[in-house]
């Protein structure tokens, strides 16, 4: 009975009134997180590593590394990915969205999570299909499998008694490993985006050792809508995502980029977990970019944390294109022959 119960406390007091699925500041940019569909909307590959400590200075505060790549992938009806950069210029834009034609997408992802005595490390693979609606217009599904391992961390549980030997025995190796699938949808294309989809599938229950317990890992819906407007040399994109998840309150992110010249962007963001959100990021070198987002806690826990810290680096992979050499043309042979004296005719008297 003991045992039930501790998992039971142990599980609901991490999840009650939350989110399973860890947060990203960067969710914005990188949609593909949330979503299988969500990759290749652009025709060149995107690698993402995601670092995130939430609440520092809040003992057992999240802490999130997320690694992803999604590219489009060649077929008979489907191109390669396009050049990016080739010309290798500095603070080059980011790639355009590309539509009106039909796409096959690949991308994988690795998380792991630690959220006070829990830890998570997951691996995921994802396929998703494009098609055109119309020139300007695309429309992809995709679905997404995977392997999760769950375990609680035994060096971060403090017992009364140490010398209990049914708590200890509970928590010792206490680990679950399990499948999963997720799935989404995508519609994009004019500077719109809308993505709509679902992870934790198969909502399996939560069991360590073999002791099932009465929590399960639940579903997780997200509705994600964006739209860019252009003025001049800038873009405004107001953004914002909806997350809903079962026994727990609807979250919403809302807010704006502030792009100029598609390059450098700044965001500002809130939260109706009563967070704000402040973000900067830019393109540096040729194909690689860097954000940086400072999340500002004004509930009940901002006393006791710092704020959340999350950095982005990225890279952009585009097909390589062959240099060509440039041609020096070599100069005429010159005529070395010694000239003939020219001749004087003379005149006649």
């Amino acid at each position: 009975m003991k045992k039930y119960l501790l998992f039971a406390l142990l599980l609901t007091s991490g999840f009650v009134n939350a989110q399973q699925e860890s947060q990203f500041a960067s969710s914005f940019q990188n949609p593909y997180i949330y979503n299988p569909a969500a990759g290749g909307m652009s025709s060149v590959a995107q690698v993402d590593l995601i670092a995130r400590m939430q609440w520092v200075g809040y003992g057992g505060g999240p802490k999130t590394i997320n690694f992803s790549a999604h590219s489009v992938v060649g077929s008979k009806e489907s191109p390669a990915m396009d050049a990016y950069n080739q010309a290798g210029k500095f603070m080059y834009g980011r790639p355009k969205v590309t539509t009106g034609k039909l796409k096959h997408v690949v991308g994988g992802r690795v998380l792991s999570d630690e959220i006070g005595v829990f830890n998570r490390v997951a691996v995921s693979g994802s396929y998703a299909i494009h098609l055109p609606v119309t020139k300007d217009f695309n429309l992809g599904v995709g679905i997404g499998l995977g392997w999760s391992n769950h375990n609680i961390n035994q060096k971060r549980v403090v017992l009364y008694d140490q010398q209990d030997d049914i708590y200890t025995n509970a928590l010792a190796g206490s680990q679950q490993h399990r499948l999963d699938a997720n799935a989404g949808l995508v519609f994009y294309g004019k500077g719109l985006f809308f993505g709509a989809s679902m992870t934790n599938a198969l909502k399996n229950r939560a069991k360590f050792n073999g002791l099932e317990t009465e929590s399960f890992y639940n579903r997780h819906f997200y509705l994600n809508l964006a739209y860019g407007i252009k003025a001049g040399k800038l873009t405004i994109e107001p953004g914002v995502i909806a997350k809903f998840a079962e026994n727990a309150p609807v979250n919403l992110d809302f807010g704006a980029r502030f792009l100029y010249k598609n390059a450098i962007w700044l965001g500002v963001y809130g939260r109706t977990s009563n967070n704000l959100v402040f973000q900067f990021g830019t393109t540096l070198v040729e194909n690689i970019y860097l954000s940086y987002s400072y999340e500002h806690s004004v509930g009940r826990i901002k006393n006791a944390a710092s704020g959340t810290h999350e950095i982005q680096l990225g890279i952009y992979i585009g097909k390589r294109v062959a240099k060509v050499k440039p041609q020096i043309e070599e100069p005429a042979p010159q005529d070395t022959t010694t000239p003939e004296a020219p001749v004087e005719e003379k005149k006649e008297e």
